[in-house]
């Protein structure tokens, strides 16, 4: 599977936490909306969005026109509305170094976390694999919200505090009401949940501390 842009060619190493992938399409206007294109193969083992792999059936989604489906490329770029030379050539260098288990313009399964995204029974590479076998198949991407990295400021009890800096009596913020720790950065898996969990808990034993019943 590969990502390419509005001008039909890739962009971002699509092994990329979705935080980076969504970075790496806001970076350019014409990298949003994007489009994500796998060959039969792919679509039979993983499926692709909301397509499902085999043996399910795909074609209301076909017919729906979310999931778009051609017997070449050329085609599926007149589908997407792509030049249909650049797809192909776009395809054909990833194709070149997906053989070969590598992919030299974006580092695709260069490091762990990219790996642990892939299929470890694929060789050469978990990461990489040239797109073949018709037909082809594509979706449209767009960037969306998940959560926010900003709310409100709190001491490290949880308790939210003024524009003084001063806590507030009684008044708790955790999860994504609470300023985020990360400061917009993505260092893996669980920023959300993981801080709503710790702060959550230093918020329960704060009230327990200072009840006065």
């Amino acid at each position: 599977m590969i990502a390419v842009n509005q001008r039909a060619v890739r962009f971002v190493n699509e092994s990329s936490s979705y935080h980076h992938f969504a970075s790496a399409m806001q970076d350019a206007a014409e990298n949003a909306p994007c489009f994500l294109l796998c060959d039969a193969q792919a679509m039979k083992r993983y499926g692709l969005g909301l397509a499902r792999p085999a043996p399910v059936n795909n074609d209301a989604l076909v017919a729906a026109g979310y999931l778009h489906k051609a017997d070449t490329l050329a085609a599926l770029a007149q589908q997407l509305g792509l030049d249909a030379q650049t797809l192909s050539e776009t395809v054909a260098r990833y194709n070149r170094d997906a053989a070969q288990g590598v992919d030299r313009e974006f580092a695709k399964g260069g490091n762990s976390y990219n790996r642990a995204m892939g299929d470890p029974g694929h060789q050469p590479d978990a990461c990489n694999a040239p797109l073949l076998s018709a037909p082809f198949y594509a979706i449209k991407l767009y960037t969306g919200d998940l959560g926010t990295s900003r709310g409100l400021v709190t001491t490290a009890d949880a308790q939210v505090v003024n524009t003084q800096g001063n806590p507030i009596p009684g008044l708790y913020a955790v999860g994504n009401d609470m300023d985020s720790l990360m400061a917009g950065t993505y260092p893996g898996p669980g920023i959300t949940l993981g801080p709503g969990l710790t702060f959550g808990y230093l918020a329960a034993c704060h009230l327990a501390q200072h009840s006065t019943h």
